[in-house]
C-alpha cells in the first residue's frame, strides 16, 4: 500500500513540474529579455514573474490533480479485486480514454464477480456430492495427517471404532489410534501411518469369542491442503470382509479334506498298475501295456493336482513345514526333468538340462522344490507349441542358486504378468489346472527365503526364474533361518 502511494505522489509531482515548466519557462524568457532591454522595468518585472508562477503552479496543480485522480481510482479498485471483492466499480468522468479503461475495467470486475459465483456453486456442489459418498459408504472412511491426526472421520469409521456419537467431535486432531479401544485395531492403524512409507494393506483378525470379523485396511496417500506443513495426508479405508474370508475358510477345508480323500486311493491305483506293467501278477500283451503307460501318465498328472490342492490348503491353514536337508542339485535336478521327458515328447518339445559341472551343496526341503520345478516344467510345456523348446537352467551364484525354465510359447499379456502367482489365477482362454501351481511356487519359494518372477514378451516366450539362498539353517522346533555370509564369517573370527 505505502509503495503504491509513493508511486502516485511521484507521479502527481513530475505532471505538476511537467506542466509548470512548458507554461513557465517561455514566459521567464519573455520577460528576462524585457528586463534586459529595460532595465528600469526591474521590479515590475520580478512582480509578473512571481505571480504568473503562482498563477501557473496552481494551474498545473488542477490539471494534475484532473488526470491522477481517475488513475487513482482505478488502482484503488485493482487493489479491492486483489482481496477478492469483485463488487467494486469505478466512477471515472472524464470523456476521454481514461474514461474507457474505467468501463473495460468495470466489466472486468463483473465477468470476475459472476465467473467467482459459479465457480463458488460448483465448489459447494461438488462439496456436497463428496460428503454425501463419504458419509453413506458402507467402508470407515479415515482421513488423516503424516502424524495420524485425525481430519475428517465417518459414521461407518467411528462404529467400526467403537466411538460413541456423542465424542465424535472431539476426535479431530488426535492420532487416531489413541481413541481405539481394541489393540489389535490400534496397532495396525498406527503401523498403517508410521514410518518411513505407508504401508498399502493389510488384513486384521478383529475376531473374538464365538465371533469372526475380518477387516481390510487399505491405505493411500493424498496432496495436502495449500498452507498445511506437512507433504501429504493418508486416507485409511476400513472393509468388512468376514463373508469373503469364512468364504475362503470353506474352500480352503473343502480342498483339504477333499485332497486328503483323493490321494490315498490315487496312491493305491499308482501301485497296482506298477504291479501291472512289472508284470508281477502276469504276462501282459503289448496293447496291454501301452495301455497301463497311458494310465500310469494320466494318474501321474492327477496326482500332480492332488498334491498342489493339498500344498494350497497347507499353506492356507499356515501348516506348510519346510524340512531342510542338505542337497546336491546335480543329483537332484536330472531325475525331476527326467519325469516331464516323455509328457514333452508327445508334443515333439525339446527339453534341455543345462547345469554348471559343479554345484555347492544346498539346505533346501527337495520334495517341496522338486514340485516347484516340475510345476514351471509342465506350465512351460503345456504353453509352448509343438516342436518348440523349454530349457531348464541352473547357475550357482556367490550368495544363491538360481533356477530358470525358459519356453519358445505365445508368452504371457502383460495385464496378466501381476497376477500370475495369485491363487486360482488363469490366463483367459487356458484350459486345464486348478490355478494354484504356481501360488504354491511363490509361498515355497519364499518360505525358503527366496524370490520367483516372471519375464515375458509377446511372440518371444516366458522365464520364469527363481532364487534360493545359500546359509539356510532349521532350528529344533522347525523354524527356518538364514546364516548370512557375514554372519558366519563374524562368528568364525569370533
Amino acid at each position: 500500500m505505502k509503495r503504491n502511494t509513493s508511486l502516485r505522489l511521484s507521479l502527481f509531482t513530475k505532471l505538476v513540474l511537467l506542466i509548470a515548466s512548458f507554461s513557465i519557462v517561455p514566459l521567464f524568457a519573455v520577460i528576462g529579455i524585457f528586463i534586459w532591454i529595460h532595465p528600469y522595468a526591474l521590479w515590475q518585472g520580478i512582480l509578473a514573474m512571481t505571480a504568473i508562477s503562482t498563477f501557473t503552479l496552481a494551474g498545473a496543480f488542477i490539471f494534475a490533480r484532473h488526470l491522477v485522480k481517475p488513475m487513482q481510482a482505478l488502482m484503488r479498485g485493482a487493489e479491492r479485486i486483489s482481496h477478492g471483492d469483485f463488487s467494486t466499480i469505478v466512477q471515472v468522468n472524464t470523456l476521454d480514454e481514461l474514461q474507457d479503461v474505467a468501463q473495460a475495467f468495470n466489466q472486468m470486475s463483473e465477468g470476475m464477480r459472476h465467473f467467482s459465483e459459479v465457480r463458488v456453486d460448483e465448489i459447494v456442489s461438488e462439496k456436497a456430492k463428496t460428503e454425501g459418498i463419504i458419509y453413506s459408504s458402507e467402508d470407515g472412511i479415515i482421513l488423516t495427517d503424516q502424524e495420524g491426526h485425525v481430519q475428517l472421520i465417518n459414521p461407518k469409521a467411528t462404529h467400526i471404532l467403537n466411538v460413541t456419537e456423542e465424542s465424535r467431535d472431539a476426535l479431530s486432531g488426535r492420532p487416531v489410534w489413541s481413541f481405539v479401544k481394541d489393540d489389535r485395531l490400534a496397532v495396525a492403524l498406527r503401523e498403517s501411518v508410521q514410518g518411513d512409507r505407508p504401508k498399502a494393506a493389510r488384513v486384521i483378525n478383529l475376531s473374538a469369542e464365538n465371533v469372526r470379523r475380518f477387516y481390510s485396511l487399505a491405505v493411500s496417500l493424498v496432496n495436502a491442503p495449500e498452507g498445511s506443513s506437512m507433504s501429504y495426508w493418508i486416507v485409511l479405508v476400513l472393509r468388512n470382509i468376514t463373508a469373503e474370508k469364512e468364504l475362503d475358510q470353506l474352500k480352503d477345508d473343502f480342498l483339504q479334506s477333499l485332497t486328503h480323500d483323493l490321494r490315498s486311493p490315487m496312491t493305491a491305483i499308482r501301485g497296482y498298475l506298477q504291479v501291472l506293467s512289472e508284470e508281477m501278477a502276469g504276462p501282459i500283451t503289448a496293447e496291454q501295456k501301452k495301455m497301463l503307460n497311458i494310465m500310469e501318465n494320466a494318474s501321474t498328472k492327477l496326482l500332480h493336482i492332488i498334491s498342489n490342492l493339498l500344498d494350497s490348503a497347507k499353506i492356507s491353514a499356515g501348516k506348510l513345514k519346510l524340512s531342510l536337508t542338505e542337497v546336491d542339485l546335480r543329483q537332484l535336478a536330472p531325475p525331476t526333468v527326467e519325469i516331464l521327458h516323455a509328457e514333452a515328447a508327445k508334443k515333439k518339445i525339446t527339453l534341455t538340462l543345462d547345469m554348471p559341472e559343479m554345484m555347492a551343496p544346498l539346505k533346501i526341503d527337495p520334495s517341496l522344490i522338486e514340485r516347484v520345478v516340475v510345476n514351471l516344467i509342465s506350465n512351460a510345456i503345456k504353453f509352448t507349441p509343438d516342436g518348440g523348446f523349454v530349457t531348464v537352467k541352473f547357475l550357482d551364484l556367490k550368495d544363491r542358486i538360481q533356477c530358470q525354465v525358459a519356453d519358445t510359447g505365445p508368452g504371457i499379456p502383460p495385464e496378466f504378468l501381476d497376477r500370475m502367482f495369485r491363487k486360482f489365477e488363469q490366463v483367459n482362454g487356458t484350459r486345464g489346472g486348478t490355478g494354484l501351481g504356481l501360488s504354491n511356487c511363490k509361498n515355497i519359494v519364499e518360505a525358503h527365503y527366496g524370490e520367483i518372477n516372471v519375464r515375458s514378451k509377446a511372440g518371444e516366450g516366458s522365464a520364469f526364474t527363481f532364487t534360493i539362498p545359500k546359509g539356510l539353517e532349521q532350528n529344533e522346533r522347525g523354524d527356518v533361518f538364514r546364516i548370512r555370509p557375514s554372519e558366519s564369517t563374524a562368528s568364525q573370527a569370533a
